[in-house]
């Protein structure tokens, strides 16, 4: 497998098919005498800033801190929960048990619910 090209940027769906964001970093164990093997994908702006500025990943991840539960750091889905290797991955699980979209869910509680005639009831993330 070639990480990059088959892994890295990849639009990633839940499995009800939901767009769950795309693949912004793997993360690889290594064991003496064993070959890496990927323990993590890794999806979020936490980890795609890494990779371009350390800083600027650093100031986001305060940011994102105050989005919930779970947010402030990368979100990691294990390896064993991914399939398919082509122009998606698929997750075996619901996004939406995550904190995948807990800025999505930020943004309508605290803005788009506050405009008039917004609707008021659930999360706007389906």
């Amino acid at each position: 497998m070639h990480l990059v090209a088959d892994v890295l940027d990849k639009q990633v769906l839940d499995v009800t098919d939901q767009q769950a964001g795309k693949a912004d970093g793997v993360v690889l164990e290594i064991d003496d005498g064993q070959p890496p093997r990927i323990a993590y994908l890794e999806v979020g702006p936490i980890t795609l800033l890494r990779r371009f500025s350390p800083r600027l990943a650093r100031w986001y991840t305060r940011l994102d801190a105050h989005f919930g539960k779970g947010r402030g750091q990368p979100i990691r889905i294990p390896w064993t929960r991914v399939n398919g290797h082509g122009i998606t991955l698929h997750l075996d699980f619901a996004a939406d048990s995550t904190p995948i979209f807990a800025f999505e869910r930020w943004m309508h509680d605290k803005i788009i619910c506050r405009l008039p005639g917004a609707s008021r009831h659930g999360t706007g993330v389906r």
